[in-house]
């Protein structure tokens, strides 16, 4: 455990080596662009359901359903174009990557078609180029770096340079979207793509994000720091150490809002045990959608009681055990 979270720490030590220099460099580009626009906390807030697409595996299985969605939409950059394709217009679109080599998932003709329908949430960090390339409004936030409570916080120095909002995005692009819809008082929240895991064909450990941090060891003491395993879901998913910390963190986040709930209908995820609600996206829009719900939603197994009109029902999500039963259906 003390190797683990050693291994974590130097990661994020790491990252922030690396991309300390890019950050500084398209925080200084975009000054002039974001310093007086509006941020984060400018803009209206959006009470009622949010979607939140983020890239990973599980988006693929329901491109074609995502639009019986009824809500805001919330997606990551790099899922636009196929999200767009499928009909649904994401009202916010979220960036916070430095690299400017994301900007090619928004070359696609059809996101300039749609420009005046979204508005972009944008990292004061993001690449100058993002900011050219994005044909429609964005609006600014200053990504939570480190604790910007700290004394030489590099998210302090941010925050009083930029004078705009920090928002804490988990360290990922799909968690920011989260972040996102709390920040704008949405509630559910349904996430589809946080899957937290690598696809189950990536056939190379050195392809992960903590080989660099493990390959000196032995072959032994490099696979403690992977799991591959059967979700909730019912699905093959693989995963490491740095996954895992990201994932923990983000559930624990879920778990100190008590008044919002999340609905996880990411079928390849990691991220599966309570206070997230492990539903199918066809169970949430079938049995959940336009219903208001009431539970102690953050005790694990407990039921959804579903409130329409006088009519009062129990339902118990419909999760795949790992030994591949179901769990009960619609009681009561």
């Amino acid at each position: 455990m003390a190797e683990q979270k050693s291994i974590l720490a130097q990661i994020s030590e790491n990252t922030l080596r690396a991309k300390l220099g890019m950050w500084a460099k398209n925080f200084r580009e975009n000054y002039d662009d974001f310093r007086d626009k509006k941020d984060i906390l400018d803009i209206p807030k959006c009470p009622g359901p949010a979607l939140c697409l983020a890239a990973g595996k599980s988006l693929d299985l329901h491109l074609d359903e995502i639009r019986r969605f009824q809500g805001t939409v919330f997606s990551c950059e790099r899922n636009l174009v196929p999200v767009l394709q499928h009909g649904v217009v994401p009202k916010y679109v979220v960036s916070i990557d430095g690299d400017p080599i994301l900007a090619k998932f928004i070359q696609d003709p059809i996101v300039k078609e749609h420009a005046d329908e979204m508005t972009g949430l944008f990292a004061t960090t993001v690449s100058r180029k993002m900011v050219e390339d994005w044909p429609g409004e964005i609006v600014w936030f200053n990504a939570w770096i480190d604790d910007v409570d700290a004394l030489k916080s590099v998210s302090m120095v941010l925050q009083e340079v930029g004078q705009k909002a920090t928002m804490q995005t988990g360290g990922t692009a799909g968690s920011t979207l989260w972040f996102a819809a709390l920040t704008l008082e949405c509630d559910p929240m349904v996430l589809i793509g946080l899957d937290y895991a690598y696809p189950t064909s990536m056939p190379y450990l050195d392809e992960t994000q903590i080989w660099p941090q493990v390959c000196h060891l032995s072959r032994e003491q490099i696979l403690a720091h992977y799991a591959r395993y059967k979700n909730r879901f019912g699905n093959e998913v693989i995963t490491d150490i740095a996954w895992h910390g990201l994932g923990d963190a983000f559930t624990s986040w879920t778990g100190i809002v008590q008044d919002h709930t999340t609905y996880q209908c990411s079928d390849y995820t990691t991220l599966d045990a309570a206070p997230l609600i492990c539903m199918p996206f066809s169970q949430y829009l079938d049995e959940i959608q336009g219903k208001t719900v009431t539970r102690g939603h953050k005790v694990p197994g407990a039921p959804l009681i579903i409130e329409e009109g006088d009519q009062v029902t129990v339902l118990h999500p419909q999760v795949v055990k790992v030994g591949g039963d179901t769990d009960a259906g619609k009681a009561g």
